[in-house]
Order: C-alpha cells, then sequence, then structure tokens
C-alpha cells in the first residue's frame, strides 16, 4: 500500500509540474515575443504591449532602424511633426512672395505719399472755398427774400427778388455738393496714405505666421523625440 501511495504521489508530483510548466510555456512567449522596440517580423503587424497599442515598422527617428514594435504614440507624433514640417515649407515660401509683394506696395505708397498730402490739402482749400461761396449764396437768397417781402411778391420787383432768392439757393446747394466731393478726395488720398501703415502691419503678421509654424515644428519634434524613445 505505502508503495502504491508512494507512486501514486509521484505521479501526482509529475502531473503537477508538467501542467505548471505547460501553463509557464504558454504564458511565457506570448510576453516574450512582444516588448516595445524588439524585432519583429511582419510589416504593419499590430499587437498589444502594456496594454498599449504597437505597430511592426521601423522607428522614424532611429538611423537605419528596422523593424521593431513601435508604440503607436510614435506613429502620430512623427505624423504631426511632418505634417507640421511640410506646412513650414509651404508658408515660408508664401509668406516670402507675400512679403516682397507687400515690401513693393509699401514703396510705391511712400514715393507717393508727399504728391498725395499736396493734392489733399488743395482739395481741402478747394473745400473750403466751396463752402464759403456756399455761405455768401445763402446770405445772397436771404437778402432777395426778404427784398421780395418788403415790397411785395406778387409786384414785378418781388417776382424778381423771389427768382433770385431760388437761383442763390440753387447755387449755394451746388457750392455744397462741390465741398463734400473735394472732402471726399482728400479723405480718399490720405487713406491711400494711410495704407502703409496697414501694409506694414499685414507684413508682420505675415512674418509672424512663419516664426509661429517654426515654434510648432520644434513642438511637435520635441514630442515626437519623447514618443519615439526605442523601448518606450
Amino acid at each position: 500500500m505505502r508503495n502504491s501511495l508512494k507512486q501514486l504521489g509521484r505521479g501526482a508530483t509529475l502531473f503537477a509540474a508538467t501542467s505548471l510548466l505547460m501553463a509557464t510555456t504558454a504564458v511565457i512567449p506570448a510576453e516574450a515575443a512582444n516588448k516595445a522596440g524588439a524585432a519583429c517580423k511582419k510589416a504593419n503587424a499590430k499587437t498589444k504591449i502594456g496594454g498599449d497599442n504597437y505597430l511592426c515598422t521601423k522607428n522614424p527617428t532611429v538611423k537605419n532602424a528596422k523593424l521593431t514594435w513601435v508604440w503607436v504614440g510614435c506613429i502620430d507624433s512623427n505624423k504631426l511633426y511632418l505634417e507640421s514640417s511640410a506646412r513650414l515649407v509651404t508658408i515660408t515660401e508664401t509668406a516670402a512672395q507675400a512679403a516682397t509683394m507687400l515690401d513693393t506696395e509699401i514703396a510705391a505708397l511712400k514715393a507717393a505719399a508727399p504728391a498725395d498730402e499736396a493734392e489733399a490739402k488743395a482739395f481741402d482749400q478747394k473745400a473750403t472755398d466751396a463752402k464759403a461761396k456756399q455761405a455768401a449764396a445763402l446770405l445772397d437768397a436771404k437778402a432777395n427774400t426778404d427784398n421780395a417781402t418788403k415790397v411785395g411778391a406778387t409786384t414785378t420787383a418781388g417776382k424778381q427778388y423771389t427768382t433770385n432768392a431760388a437761383t442763390w439757393t440753387k447755387a449755394a446747394r451746388s457750392y455744397e455738393l462741390a465741398a463734400k466731393n473735394f472732402e471726399r478726395s482728400a479723405a480718399s488720398l490720405r487713406d491711400k496714405i494711410g495704407e502703409v501703415a496697414k501694409k506694414e502691419k499685414q507684413k508682420v503678421n505675415v512674418l509672424q505666421t512663419v516664426e509661429n509654424t517654426k515654434a510648432e515644428v520644434k513642438s511637435t519634434l520635441q514630442n515626437r523625440k519623447q514618443a519615439c524613445k526605442p523601448g518606450l
């Protein structure tokens, strides 16, 4: 009986040991085969390591890289870096063209500014003269209206005064419109002169866009560096 029990005990122990070995063997390869940064064979194969998604690909930050398990966060960071780098090239080229165009326009506006201001002042004077003539015409219109009242609007002289008053009123209106046109012309010329400051600000904004994009590239590069550390 003891021999039978011993044999049974040895058999149970062997069975338990065999079961443990099989279980261990089943677990270890699954864990050992897929390690972050470890070599892999099938490009674009996917797996999970430590709860994170990994892809069998080449680490974009490693020179002469081979296929390894790379964290998808690295791949996403690399995509953002490449996109921002490409955007910087485009924006830099566009900004250079825009800045050149703005420089040309600014130079032309500055060159024309003295003559534009002189012409604007001439319009100012014309507007002032027109307003003076308008005021004089209104006075003449009033004087004729008053005279018509004195002599009687129905008299021959009264009718003439009334006609004269209407003529002067019409003239006053013409002078008023002329003054407004002169003022608009002067304002338009000064707006043109003011375009210099606006275009200079536009140029600053254009160049700032380039600097902002450079900062974005620097940031995405740093993020990629962190996300793509070998073995992460």
